[in-house]
């Protein structure tokens, strides 16, 4: 449980600090770029919650 809150945490502070670049400083490419990184980090959180419960697939 106190990992699951913590890495939710974590990618919450993540967006918040990256949102704001993209606040800052409007740029197409820039946006697209922490977009993407976003996503990696959400997709492996909830990878790593998976993988915590058993649930890998294998």
């Amino acid at each position: 449980m106190a990992n699951k809150l913590a890495g939710f945490i974590a990618v919450l502070f993540v967006v918040v600090f990256l949102g704001f670049y993209i606040y800052k400083v409007p740029s197409i490419p820039l946006g697209i770029i922490i977009f993407g990184v976003i996503i990696m980090i959400v997709f492996d959180f909830y990878e790593s919650l998976a993988s915590e419960n058993g649930d890998e697939g294998n």
